[in-house]
């Protein structure tokens, strides 16, 4: 497991949506340490028309990524790896495990399409030169079309985040001029945005993405609805927390309703936690973070710590603002609290897009999760039901 402090590209992006832009934040509660009961029976199962979607690393945990994805290929409709960077000069830059051929040949045959996505890494300075300069943003465009073309992907998904609030125009209309050179083609263009509840216009990152203009070129808009806490922080208050709670993810959903229609919305499901530890205790040595610390964990590690510690799995309901339904536990006397997903918190939010009549949902990320939430899910919507642009909206 990696140190709390080294931070890598895995753990970073579920930092990103460090959500101070929420509005009407208010100061975290933490439950009451009474057990609480997992569902007493399951959630009824999501309509059969939900699109399930997943991110997959490749340059990292690539091995366990992979492993997730041959054994669960036929509950997937899209596969999205983690394959792709941007260049200062508007080329992509290809990360380890990207352009594999047998991944392409073995979504294809199973029916499950092959969409990578490009990162930015967050870095907003490059994007920004690429985008204020029309020769490097035309040359990004023909960079990612050849991409598609010569490896016969499906399409690409941009996750270009904490962009400059003052590029939001040019963003929307360099999305739309990829989306028709895409669908020219044949080829589909998601767009990965950051939550937000309200426009956050003038804001660096969330408010330079247009729901609404972003919607209007691409297929699909996925909300990263994680991250209301991350390792050092949770919106307006310290840590533990939930992750995603689903009172929170629900204002989301409603705002992003109000952008797009729902049938372009596909909602971010985490399958990551934290192992949050007191740093005020004697134990350990004190970080110049908060009281508490966490480290980023799957609940493949989240069960075996909980196994090694014999600690007891509880379920946190809700809270102040309303729902959240996350599994937690704690140990070594409350030095340490685990929040993490499994096949409940999976389920509840698989009921949410349904309930929300949402495109689908997509797994941030392959690998380690729980693999019972597999048998929790609605049976997949084959490629013949995505079309290449939905009408309406």
């Amino acid at each position: 497991m990696k140190s709390a402090i080294t931070i890598n590209y895995a753990q970073s992006k579920i930092i990103v949506v460090s959500l101070a832009f929420v509005m009407g934040a208010a100061m975290f509660i933490w439950p009451a340490s009474t057990a609480a009961a997992p569902f007493d029976t399951p959630l009824p199962p999501a309509p059969h028309r939900l699109q399930i979607s997943a991110w997959m690393p490749t340059a990292w945990d690539g091995d366990a990524a992979r492993a997730s994805f041959d054994a669960h290929i036929d509950s997937l409709s899209v596969v999205s790896p983690f394959w792709y960077g941007v260049d200062a000069d508007g080329a992509l830059i290809a990360f380890a495990g990207s352009r594999d051929a047998e991944l392409v040949h073995q979504a294809r045959n199973a029916g499950v399409r092959v969409i990578p996505t490009i990162t930015n890494q967050f870095e907003q300075e490059r994007v920004h030169a690429i985008l204020n300069d029309a020769g490097l943003a035309a040359a990004h465009r023909r960079a990612i079309v050849a991409e598609v073309e010569r490896y016969d992907l499906d399409g690409v998904d941009l996750d270009y985040e904490n962009l400059a609030a003052e590029d939001k125009e040019l963003f929307s209309a360099w999305v739309q001029a990829l989306a028709d050179d895409l669908h020219a083609r044949g080829r589909l263009l998601t767009v990965t945005v950051q939550p937000k509840t309200f426009d956050a216009a003038g804001w660096d990152g969330p408010g330079a993405q247009d729901y609404r203009a972003l919607a209007m070129s691409a297929d699909e808009l996925r909300l990263m609805t994680y991250g209301w806490c991350w390792a050092s922080g949770c919106v307006d208050g310290n840590p533990p927390g939930p992750i995603a709670p689903m009172h929170w993810m629900q204002q989301v959903i409603d705002y992003a309703k109000m952008q797009a229609p729902a049938s372009r919305i596909v909602l971010g499901v985490n399958l990551y936690g934290y192992d949050w530890r007191d740093e005020s205790k004697p134990l350990f040595t004190p970080l110049a973070l908060a009281d508490m610390t966490g480290e980023a964990l799957v609940w493949e590690e989240a069960d075996a710590l909980r196994r090694a510690q014999g600690a007891e799995i509880q379920w946190w309901e809700r809270d102040e603002r309303g729902m959240v339904q996350e599994p937690w536990f704690s140990y070594a006397d409350d030095a340490h609290f685990v929040i993490f997903a499994n096949a409940d918190s999976v389920a509840a939010r698989a009921q949410l897009a349904a309930t929300n009549d949402l495109r689908g949902i997509i797994f941030w990320r392959l690998g380690g999760e729980d693999p019972s939430l597999w048998n929790r899910l609605p049976r997949r919507v084959y490629r013949a039901w995505l079309p290449l642009k939905i009408s309406g909206g």
